[in-house]
Order: C-alpha cells, then structure tokens, then sequence
C-alpha cells in the first residue's frame, strides 16, 4: 500500500485541495463575512455570562429558572418576539424515550461544621461546607439531614474490603469516590449517615496537581432513602487522613434543608423564522446546556452566551439587511444538558423533524489558565454530512486569520475581543468527541448532523475555579463568530450553490481516502477491507447530503472522484474472509435516546448493572464511542457485517463477536428488533 501514497501527493499537489479558509469567501462573501466580525463582541457575551455564573444552576431548581428567564430576557431585549419557555415535567417517573426525567432539586440550606465536645456542648472549629458561599461543597441530589457524627476514612469505598475492621455504622464516611459509587455500600449496607467526597477532578496532564480544587459531586436521583454528601479538596482530606491515622477523632456536624421534589425542565428558546416558504419549515438550530454549579463559567456558562451573542448578531444584521435573510429557520436553545434535551425531542417530535442541523457549543471561552485547546468537532460519521466540511471550512479560515495577526501581519479577520487574548486560535478539527448535548441530537432516533465547538482538556471543568475570571472575550468573540457564519450559510443554501459545495467536498474526498490509508496501512487484510468498505459508504453519503440542501446539485463528478479513490487506495475489500452478514436490526422508534442519558442509564435500569459491566464492546479504552455508533448505524437496512465495516472505518478493528454480543443485548430489552 505505502507505494500509492506517492500518487495522493501528486494529486495533492495538483491543486485538488483548495484551503477550506479560501473556499469560505466562495459560500459567504467577505463583506458579509466583515459585517459579522465588526458586530460580535466578546465584551458583551462576557457581561452576559459575569451574570449567569450567579447561579447554581442545577435542573428543575429556581436558580436554573432564574438563569433562565435572565437568557429569555435578553433574547426578548434583542428584539426577539419568537422568544418561549418550553417546559416538561420533571417528576422522577416520566419516560421520555431513554431518559426518566429526574425531580427538582431545592435547597435552601446547607453547612458542614466540624465540631468539638467542650463541656457537653458542641462547638464548630472548621467550616468545610457551605452552600451560600459555595454551593458546589454540597453533592447534588442531597437530601434533608441534620447529624453529628464521626469521621471514617474508607478510601475508594467501592468494595467491601473497603470496609474491612472498621465500624461505620453512624458515622460520616470519608472517599475518594464520587458520593454515588459508594452509596449503595456505605449507607445501605454498613449503616454510615453521610458521606464526604474528595472526588478528584477529571484527569488531564494537571491531574491532582492542584489540591484545592473542589470537585462536583453527585448522589443517585432515584434512590428511595434520604442520604447527603459534602465535597471537599484533596489538601483538605488529606489533612483530615493525617489526624484520623494519627489517633484523633474527628467529628462534624452536617445540616442541610433540600429536597428532591416533582418539577420542570425549563428550556429557552427562540426562532428567525426563515423567509422561503418552501424551506423555513427546516431548522438551523443552536444548542448549548444552561445547566451546571454555580460558578460554571466555561462549564458552560461561555457557551450559553457565545449563542446568546450569536442571536443578537444574526438579529440584527438580518433585520438591517447586512447579511440576507435566512430561507430556513434558526433557532436557539438553551436546555439542561443531555436530560433535557432528550426529553424535548422525545417530547416534541415536530420540532425533532425540523431540525437539520445543530452547531452545539459546550466550553468555548477558556484561557491559558485552564490549559483549554480549542476543537471543532463534525460529530459520529453516523450523522456525517457536507455541513462538517463547511464547519472546518470556517475553522481554517478563523485559524489562518488569526494566525496572521498574532504573527503581526495585516489581516481583516483578527476577530479580538480589546478585553481579551490575542493568540492566535489555532482551533483542532476532529470526528467525533462525545459528552454533551449534540450526542443526542446525532444519536440514530434522529440522526441530526452537528457542529460541537468546545474546549479540552479543562483543569477546572466542574469545580470551583471553574470561574469568570478565567473566560477569554477573544475565544467568546471567535466562537459565536463561527456559528453566526455557519449558521447564515447552511440557513441560505440552495441550489444556486450547489457548485460551491461539491468544489468544497472534492479536496476533502482527496484528503479522507488518504487518511483511510495511513490509518488501515497497519490492518490485517480483513480489518482494510472492512474499513474500506465502511470508509466509502459514509463518502457515499456525505455526497448525497449535498442534495439535502441542493436538491439539483450534479454529484456524479464526485461519486467518479470517489470510485477512483477507492480503486486508487489498492485496497482489496473482497478477501474471501469477511464474515456471514448476520441479522438485520431495526431501532424500536418507541425508544429514542442514547443509552446512558443524565443521571439515569437506561441500559443499566433494563439490562442490569452486572450484564452491562460484562459488554465487551463497551470495556475499551474507546467503548463508549464504539457502542454509542453502534447502535445508531441500526437502521433496518444494514446487516450487523455492515456496521462492523462502518465502525471499523471510523475506529480501526472491532471485534465482530463483540458488536454482536452487544446488539443482542439491546435485543434482549427491546431497544432493537430482528
């Protein structure tokens, strides 16, 4: 094989892949492309999201609701008159497809003293939480409690070894775990009253190098007994080990009014309509999720905003008639994430059928202080379509921008924020990345294709320096800039375009059959023919999705482009060992969703914990992702030898008797049918 790359490089080299960031100017001209730059403004996202880090926002909770009506305020300050609030119960029993919906959760009062025995009364010596000051110390989900007790260090706490000699029953326990992996042991079995976590954060290059930080914790939504839990930092826990192991007793005293109760899921939301009657019944639509502990500023407190800046530009730039009207709809959302979101499409399938495209953004305004590289993710190749190459497109022309001013060159573009960082963006572009909202939006209920913008690695994802602060108005300005973009050109294509989009998919076909040869040159003969095969239909129906917004766009130039890659790659597909095709599987269209949702897995709740832990598909390093394809390449047409060949395209090999393993797991409960 490695003889044919030499081939793709005199392809290459011929002028087949004109930069994506020139082919932007081709679908938005660049005086529009200016008037958008002149009017974003980091500065006024950055007020904006100064005040929604006010509020603990967890689901169904009044802060939520305040952060809420504080974005629907803007919108309508804006000039928004499509501006609602959707609303959905929240009631701990309602099935919205994969997803329970959990109840509210209020609290009105919450601290953790640790307390002394002077003379029979008990005196605080150390507050270590509070939900006033910081509400992140209480774990969510806490209930009602008001206990003295003693301190027990248990570590992990996931294994009754854990337990071993030591008597918790009465007391407060002292982990390393999240408060809800050691619930069902400590409090259910050994009788402890409460729970102190020093869960660490999500593990980076930086991991555990700060021990200060508090981590968000969690208990389980559904349980049916009353439990609490604190947070507190590593520095302090360890301090608290160094007493516990040197004899001391340690004593707190815990109070918390909360309660978990029947509710809303609030999600804001608000329309341009689109001005073609034939085509304002599709939707362009923008998703973030308002959701998450006080302060939450780039967790995601910057995306929320950098769409909220995104809506007031497009308003207003369309109601000047600086940009063109948009044909289709757009639409802004602001849900919590994942629960709600999957609540709404369930709940509101006309809208889940409008629909077309999401630009998702989750972490988008972090700074060198949060380590934060910036990503442009197209989404699962499940959902791929010509909007990912329109999406890189504008990154490579963001990128290239202000590459050039950074480097003290003049451009037009250098999109900064007189507040902000000038660095250039130097923005990564990826398949997929899951973990937000836009997993849901692509899963294979709706198969909706997305633009995920987003920040990682992030040293202070869900803790308490997850500040403002921290937030670049540059990467706000930069971010909302992109999605304004991407969002006017996919609301205005027809097909007077169509030769602007097959021009901009032509390299791209030249680049990703170059790409299937670096990555399967190191295959069996099996795995290259299966990734061949998988590779070629997704190109297959990226090349179609051209028609979705240029219905008499001529592809045959790249479907003859693409029957040349693929005889090019030397790649031989028919090698005598592919396996017997298999079933056929069906997606029952009565459950819509991903299979672990928030705060409720519903493949856990029907399969079982013990069977999901023995999946082998899903015990590798990439098993979420593998088995989150899997099923959504379930469509009633493909046999399972068609999706192992789909997911060996996009992963590399995957064991077949584990993808079958799995999919009749999903059969056994109804998810999928033969």
């Amino acid at each position: 094989m490695t003889g044919k790359f030499a081939t793709f490089a005199a392809m290459l080299m011929m002028g087949t892949t004109t930069a994506h960031a020139d082919a932007l100017t081709d679908l938005m001209p660049t005086a529009e492309l200016k008037a958008v730059a002149a009017e974003t403004s980091g500065a006024l996202a950055k007020r904006n999201l100064d005040r929604i880090t006010l509020y603990h926002r967890m689901r169904g909770s009044d802060q939520f609701n305040e952060a809420a009506q504080y974005v629907y305020d803007q919108l309508v300050a804006y000039g928004y008159d499509t501006a609602e609030i959707l609303r959905f119960p929240a009631d701990g029993k309602t099935m919205f497809g994969t997803q329970k919906s959990r109840p509210a959760w209020q609290v009105d009062f919450a601290e953790l003293w640790e307390v002394k025995d002077e003379g029979g009364k008990e005196v605080r010596v150390h507050k270590l939480g509070d939900w006033a000051a910081r509400p992140l110390t209480l774990a969510e989900d806490s209930d009602s409690a008001d206990v003295s007790a003693n301190l027990v260090d248990i570590g992990a706490g996931t294994a009754d070894a854990d337990y071993a000699r030591k008597n918790i029953r009465g007391k407060i326990v002292l982990t390393s775990s999240q408060p809800d992996a050691v619930e069902a042991l400590a409090l259910q079995k050994y009788g402890a009253v409460g729970i102190l976590s020093y869960a660490a954060n999500q593990k980076t290059g930086w991991w555990k190098l700060d021990d200060s930080l508090v981590r968000w914790g969690h208990m389980s939504s559904f349980r049916g007994y009353k439990a609490f839990a604190f947070m507190t930092s590593l520095g302090e826990a360890r301090k608290l080990q160094a007493r516990l192991k040197a004899g001391e007793s340690v004593r707190f005293h815990a109070k918390v009014e909360a309660r978990r109760e029947p509710g809303e899921y609030r999600i804001v939301t608000a329309t341009i309509p689109g001005s073609d009657p034939k085509l304002k019944h599709e939707e362009i639509a923008f998703s973030c999720h308002l959701d998450h502990p006080r302060p939450g500023a780039n967790d995601n407190a910057s995306g929320c905003v950098a769409i909220l800046e995104a809506a007031r530009v497009l308003k207003r730039l369309v109601a000047e008639g600086t940009i063109p009207a948009p044909k289709r709809t757009i639409r802004f959302l602001w849900p919590a994430e994942i629960e709600s979101t999957t609540v709404m499409l369930n709940a509101r399938p006309d809208l889940a059928a409008r629909i077309k495209h999401v630009i998702h953004m989750d972490m988008v305004g972090g700074n060198q202080a949060t380590k934060s590289v910036f990503r442009v993710s197209r989404g699962p190749k499940s959902a791929a379509d010509i909007s990912g190459d329109i999406a890189w497109a504008i990154t490579d022309f963001v990128n290239e921008n202000t590459q050039a001013f950074a480097d003290g060159e003049d451009t037009d573009f250098p999109l900064l924020s007189p507040e902000g960082t000038r660095n250039p963006q130097s923005a990564l572009k990826e398949w997929i990345s899951l973990g937000s909202d836009h997993d849901v939006f692509a899963a294979g209920s709706w198969r909706i294709p997305v633009t995920y913008l987003h920040d990682w690695p992030d040293i202070y994802i869900h803790t308490n320096k997850d500040v403002a602060a921290n937030i670049d108005p540059t990467k706000l300005k930069r971010a909302a800039f992109i999605g304004v973009v991407q969002a006017e050109i996919l609301a205005t294509l027809t097909d007077a375009d169509s030769a602007k989009l097959i021009a901009l998919d032509r390299p791209a076909v030249v680049a990703r059959a170059s790409d299937l040869m670096a990555k399967a040159r190191d295959y069996d003969a099996g795995d290259q023919a299966a990734a061949s095969r998988g590779h070629w239909a997704t190109e297959a129906r990226i090349t179609r999705s051209i028609k979705g917004y240029a219905p008499e766009a001529d592809t045959k130039g790249l479907t003859t482009l693409a029957s040349g890659m693929r005889k090019l790659t030397g790649i031989k597909e028919d090698t005598g060992v592919r396996v017997v095709p298999g079933p056929v599987y069906t997606h029952n269209p009565a459950i819509k969703g991903i299979m672990s949702v928030f705060g409720y897995s519903y493949l856990e709740d029907k399969l079982g914990a013990d069977k999901v832990a023995k999946l082998t598909l899903m015990q590798a390093d990439n098993g979420e992702e593998v088995s989150y394809e899997a099923l959504n390449f379930v469509n009633g047409q493909r046999s399972v030898a068609d999706i192992h060949d789909l997911l060996v395209a996009e992963f590399g090999p995957v064991p077949m008797d584990a993808l079958k393993e799995y999919l009749a797991a999903l059969a056994s409960i109804g998810v999928v049918s033969t």
